[in-house]
């Protein structure tokens, strides 16, 4: 944004027109949309569903709370490091799990740049609104998809990242893959980390509290409400 800027300022100092790749305040303004709805709603929604996850399956919070006591203790007075991070191998694949079983951006509005066969019988025609649907594709080819399983992503013998990897669209793919994918999931990880480490928590469940609604993002209806119990001796201060 400031390089944008300089180069506006530049042409306007010498009398020249904006550069021909320098978009206008309307481009700029939905630029900065995009980035405050990814950073906020879609992380929000991964937050609020890997929090239901957890309570819904005690044995995936007993192995991730197993494996960050073996990395970090809330009483070291230490931050969670990446170093930590990289080795938190199950917790990253309850993350992505996570993400996977609930994608927090449903749609994501393409417009086809030129004609493109999608199958033997179609071709979306150029300058088409296309809107491909990540929920669906998260339940395409992976196995048991209705399941929420992380060994998927963390056994060595199914390899689901890799095998079914054209169906984990959560991010996107190609040239306008998600550029905060690996923020998203680290602040995700780091997230877990810390909520069962610093507390113990129990879920309100009503019946449907689960049923996804759209805010855009998804969330659970009822909000994802939790009562929380402080289970270590002094909580953090970094």
């Amino acid at each position: 944004m400031q390089e944008t800027v300089r180069e506006i300022d530049e042409a306007k100092a010498a009398g020249l027109p904006p550069p021909a790749h320098i978009s206008d305040d309307e481009e700029i303004g939905g630029f900065l949309f995009d980035f405050l709805f990814a950073a906020q709603d879609a992380s929000t929604s991964s937050l609020c569903w890997a929090v239901s996850a957890l309570d819904s399956h005690p044995d995936v919070l007993a192995r991730v709370r197993a494996e960050v006591a073996s990395l970090w203790s809330p009483d070291s007075g230490e931050p969670i490091t990446a170093d930590k991070i990289a080795e938190m191998k199950y917790t990253k694949a309850v993350a992505r799990e996570v993400v996977r079983h609930r994608p927090p951006a449903t749609l994501m509005p393409h417009i086809a740049l030129q004609d493109f066969q999608l199958t033997e019988s179609y071709t979306i025609p150029k300058g088409t609104l296309v809107l491909p649907s990540m929920y669906e594709s998260s339940f395409q080819g992976f196995h048991e998809p209705d399941a929420f399983d992380p060994e998927r992503f963390f056994s060595e013998a199914r390899r689901e990242d890799v095998v079914y990897k054209r169906n984990f669209l959560a991010f996107g793919a190609g040239p306008h893959q998600c550029v905060g994918q690996r923020y998203a999931l680290n602040h995700l990880v780091i997230f877990m980390a810390l909520f069962v480490s610093l507390v113990d928590f129990r879920r309100e469940r009503t019946e449907g509290c689960d049923v996804p609604v759209y805010m855009p993002t998804i969330v659970p209806r009822d909000g994802c409400v939790v009562y929380l119990k402080q289970r270590c001796a002094n909580l953090p201060s970094f």
